[in-house]
């Protein structure tokens, strides 16, 4: 195990913090496909509170690397106590990716790496931390899964441009109700040619027509890559959770979607086709309602939204009818 860290000033919103970074590596077990040691970072924003939860963002290209170090992600972790963790791209033995499957090794390396880091930064209370997880591409499949290997540690999951190859799609994703229940938050690139659109929103409609507090997000004009456009509505979103799955005597409070908004899209067909040759849709018009409501005429579901002003938000980036391209990998 190999642990460093440092130490540089944070500014959020006129205060001031001492931000602390550590670092920790985990070795596989032989049993698990896992080709090396998997290496982990932590910023900590304010070392002087208690960390209320872990926000784990995994290593897949440039937007994760930019989400990990902006500086209004690190200022929203600061103000919600939050600590923010970034386990690096971990390969498997079988293949060149990593295996997205939880339960092979990345499950139990994550969370013994969070008990290593407890250690080293005195802060006891990351060994059970609850988790907010953030992944691209291959590790938007990973943390679908990961709402399902461990249920009860967390708070919520935003699988983005989600995708890998057969069998570990987003599309044999099973979660129980107890994982169904953690909110959601899909995003899919309207000209993804890669993870596309059609299987990211079968995941989403699969289990929000069975009651999943999920909310489903199309980047019109957006390839695989540039999940950095949509981080004031994932901000906005991940806020109005907190707030909403605060810890209880039971643990935590599940999201009421008896309340809130419900989210609405019309779609048409795009020349861009995904890895399994099924074209993409780009959205054309959008509406919210007020739970209750009947679903407008020709428009499909898009899901659940916690407030006026997520759904307000959720309404102005979804019909832009082009979404800023600035990160391609």
């Amino acid at each position: 195990m190999r642990l460093v860290w440092g130490a540089i000033l944070l500014c959020a919103s006129n205060a001031a913090a001492q931000r602390v970074v550590f670092q920790t590596s985990v070795a596989p077990e032989p049993e698990e496909n896992i080709a090396t040691d998997c290496r982990y970072e932590i910023t900590i924003p304010n070392p002087s509170k208690t960390i209320r939860a872990v926000w784990v963002i995994f290593d897949r290209g440039r937007d994760m690397l930019r989400y990990y170090g902006d500086s209004e992600v690190q200022a929203f972790a600061f103000h919600n106590d939050l600590a923010l963790l970034f386990p690096f791209h971990c390969r498997a033995k079988t293949y060149a990716d990593m295996d997205v499957e939880p339960s092979k090794g990345i499950g139990r390396t994550l969370f013994a790496a969070l008990s290593q880091l407890a250690q080293s930064s005195g802060h006891q209370e990351l060994a059970s931390a609850k988790l907010i997880l953030l992944g691209f591409s291959g590790t938007g499949s990973l943390v679908a899964r990961l709402t399902g290997y461990a249920p009860d540690r967390v708070i919520a999951a935003i699988p983005a441009d989600a995708s890998q190859f057969s069998p570990l799609g987003i599309d044999t994703v099973t979660l129980s109700s107890e994982a169904l229940a953690i909110p959601q938050f899909i995003l899919a690139g309207s000209a993804d040619h890669v993870s596309g659109t059609k299987r990211p929103y079968e995941y989403f409609r699969k289990y929000f027509e069975v009651g999943a507090p999920w909310a489903f997000v199309v980047q019109n004009k957006t390839p695989h890559c540039c999940i950095i456009n949509a981080k004031k509505l994932i901000l906005l979103w991940l806020r109005a959770i907190l707030e909403i799955r605060q810890q209880s005597n039971d643990g935590l409070r599940r999201a009421d979607n008896n309340r809130g908004w419900n989210a609405f899209i019309a779609t048409r067909e795009t020349e861009t086709k995904d890895d399994w040759g099924a074209k993409t849709t780009e959205v054309i018009d959008a509406r919210i309602q007020r739970l209750g409501s009947a679903r407008p005429r020709d428009m499909i579901p898009a899901g659940w939204l916690p407030n006026h002003g997520v759904a307000k938000e959720w309404l102005s980036f979804i019909k832009r009818p082009e979404h800023p391209v600035t990160s391609l990998p």
